[in-house]
């Protein structure tokens, strides 16, 4: 993950032959620099698929994509959004419910309740190995868990602690979208979330978009560990997405 949070959303993938990026809420010369950091280029990062129009996830798209040349690839209702209010030219479109193919990798979108446009969450496979994402969601509905299970890695939203948000400085109206259903998940809905989709082939676990004010990481790794504990008795690896540090790199194979 290049990094999480309400100031910026992006992850990159990669294999052998194939790159690309979930989201680009940084600016285009940022997320170059985060790329460098781990021996990447971004002009080899040439797709950009967008989970919807907040600007904390489509900031360098648009440079991106007149200076690099990556296709920004998003649903046609964001597409549309994009274009009318940002001037952001995308390219193929994706349809929830059914895979995008990029060079024999499958980035399947499925629709998450969030308070834009349209917001999806994807689950990308390679090969045998599996990765679903969601950074933004504000509840986990029991139709959505199968495409949690059954993954080598979850990047799963862990926005905030109930307690700090109700405490915090944030007035009523705000506190009242983040903890409502279109809002953003907290640690304690994250973790009951993560309890229904462990799997015994689940490896690593990333929780992303951690709040700033309203959050902290030994929090959020404390209430997920706690709960993934109860559920597997084996090891699994759990670490928090950062705003300003890229995160390891999660090798799957």
């Amino acid at each position: 993950m290049l990094g999480s949070g309400s100031g910026g959303n992006s992850t990159a993938f990669w294999d052998s032959e194939t790159a690309f990026l979930v989201d680009a809420g940084f600016s285009c010369k940022e997320l170059g620099s985060r790329l460098g950091q781990i021996g990447k280029d971004i002009k080899d990062f040439s797709t950009v698929f967008i989970s919807h129009e907040h600007v904390d996830h489509i900031r360098g798209a648009s440079v991106l994509g007149r200076r690099v040349g990556a296709e920004i690839v998003c649903t046609k209702s964001v597409g549309i959004w994009l274009n009318t209010n940002c001037g952001i030219k995308t390219g193929s479109r994706l349809e929830p419910g059914t895979a995008y193919q990029l060079n024999g990798i499958s980035i399947a979108p499925f629709v998450v309740p969030h308070d834009a446009t349209q917001t999806i969450g994807f689950s990308i496979k390679a090969g045998d190995c599996k990765v679903s994402i969601a950074t933004d969601l504000g509840h986990m509905p029991s139709a959505l868990l199968p495409r949690f299970r059954d993954c080598d890695a979850l990047i799963l939203e862990s926005n905030h602690d109930l307690e700090m948000l109700k405490n915090g400085p944030y007035p009523w109206f705000l506190k009242n979208r983040i903890m409502g259903k279109l809002g953003h998940l907290s640690n304690q809905d994250s973790s009951r979330a993560l309890a229904k989709v462990i799997s015994p082939r689940t490896k690593h676990v990333t929780l992303a978009h951690l709040s700033q004010e309203n959050n902290l990481p030994e929090l959020a790794l404390a209430q997920a560990k706690k709960t993934v504990s109860e559920r597997v008795k084996r090891s699994i690896k759990i670490t928090t997405a950062s705003q300003f540090e890229v995160g390891e790199i999660i090798k799957l194979k």
